[in-house]
């Protein structure tokens, strides 16, 4: 019944939602036994229908739903509810998915919403969201399983099972810290039951474990979740204190994130924009670059003006130019694409990336001498002219060989300056593929016709 439910959402959501409110109980139903379908659903209606329908539930399960949909569309739901009434299902909710939900939410919504919180609710929220989303501390969690040096596996498993209702799944490790709340150690839940009785914790875990600090960027802790193929990994200050962990789940959407970012930032939309940003922010992150494509397109023309008496003279080159500049541009693209990759999920530490770069060189120029004679041939037999043969040989060649190194080198670049690798580096290579394209291409036909 959900899986129906849900593609009717996903086909005519209006039909869906009067589908739901003439059949309550089964709503219900869905939402307790399946929230994930139940989320799909809300996420496929629009936000007054799906706030309507989140009411009708009870405040856990109405948590439940919320925690599986993704922040910007449950936050744009919370936006339809009363203050009090939205934080009635934040405090029934995970903290480190509660604070993800209010941090997206408009700055007055939050507010309001973070003022009808119990107090103690409010404090475990406010340690959580001043830490920025894209760092362990804004990843993590506070429910944890820690416990204290010099107890036995049979007191630890005593000690946890006081915490089971509590944490729930987040008892996949436990930790072990020494008297101050510094991190000492890790067991891994299935070691810990199966030790012998009277087995102190030290005998069982692993001293000095991987772990973040709450400030780590979120590639970084990707990276060592996949690295040492962990389930979770702890969060600490500076001081070596426990804070929290971050699960592969969360770790794991961290990657995504990262490379969604990436794509978006190659031409030059903002890094955390989404279907669900408003209109008027996404104007003002998009605009700047588009104005800069439009002062770029009048450099381009400007170059091609200074070559009108060529191509008054030889109108068939005008047809060329824009095969030149395509060539180049694709070129540079898949090399931008395999660094950009590569920096992305680690493999490209800041020792190799010379080599990186020399490697995508030698890459197009061997792409180029193939192609640059092809394109010279078929533009040689389209024109009727070998010399109009070799010019477009020729600018195919060097714009090929330019991209190439042009493609690689932005984003080491980039990186090498502390800006972010991805930063409209698209809009940088087209830049210089289009300039090398047209001007290369007519200053050749200069120099040979």
């Amino acid at each position: 019944m959900a899986s129906a439910i849900r593609d009717l959402a996903h086909r005519s959501p209006d039909q869906a939602e009067e589908y739901l409110d003439t059949h309550q109980s089964e709503w219900e139903r869905i939402a307790e036994v399946d929230p994930n379908s139940a989320a799909d659903i809300l996420e496929a209606l629009d936000e007054e229908g799906a706030a309507d329908l989140l009411e009708a539930l009870e405040a856990d399960d109405a948590a439940d739903v919320l925690d599986e949909m993704r922040p910007e569309p449950a936050a744009d739901v919370l936006e339809e509810l009363a203050p009090h009434e939205a934080a009635a299902y934040i405090a029934e909710m995970v903290t480190d998915q509660a604070v993800d939900l209010l941090a997206a939410l408009e700055q007055d919504s939050r507010d309001a919403v973070l003022a009808a919180l119990d107090p103690r609710t409010r404090r475990e929220i406010n340690r959580l969201i001043i830490f920025p989303p894209d760092s362990a501390g804004g990843l993590m969690t506070t429910d944890i399983a820690s416990l204290p040096q010099g107890i036995d596996a049979g007191e630890a498993i005593e000690s946890l099972r006081r915490l089971h209702d509590e944490l729930g799944s987040n008892l996949t490790y436990v930790y072990v810290v020494d008297d101050a709340g510094r991190l000492v150690g890790v067991v891994p839940f299935r070691e810990l039951v199966f030790a012998r009785p009277g087995t102190g914790l030290e005998d069982v875990m692993v001293s000095d474990p991987v772990s973040v600090q709450l400030d780590t960027d979120r590639e970084v802790v990707a990276e060592l979740v996949q690295r040492y193929h962990l389930i979770a990994i702890p969060v600490t200050d500076a001081d070596r204190h426990l804070i929290g962990m971050v699960k592969v789940d969360e770790a794991l959407e961290a990657m995504q994130a990262e490379a969604t970012e990436d794509i978006t930032q190659m031409v030059g939309v903002g890094a955390e924009e989404t279907v669900f940003t408003p209109i008027s922010k996404s104007i003002r992150r998009r605009l700047p670059w588009i104005v800069l494509n439009l002062f770029i397109g009048l450099a381009i023309a400007l170059v091609i003006d200074q070559f009108k008496d060529i191509i008054q003279d030889r109108t068939i080159l005008a047809a060329f130019m824009p095969m030149v500049a395509l060539l180049g541009g694709n070129t540079g693209a898949q090399s931008l694409a395999v660094i950009i990759r590569s920096m992305a999920v680690g493999d490209l530490p800041r020792g190799r990336a010379l080599k990186a770069v020399r490697r995508e060189l030698l890459v197009a120029t061997s792409n180029g001498v193939v192609i640059s004679i092809l394109s010279g041939i078929t533009g040689g037999i389209v024109s009727g002219e070998a010399l109009i043969g070799l010019v477009i040989c020729v600018a195919v060649f060097v714009n090929l060989m330019v991209a190439g190194f042009v493609g690689a080198a932005i984003p080491v670049v980039l990186r090498r300056v502390g800006q972010d690798p991805a930063l409209a580096s698209n809009i940088f290579l087209t830049t210089v593929t289009d300039v090398v394209g047209f001007g290369g291409f007519l200053l050749t036909a200069t120099l040979v016709l």
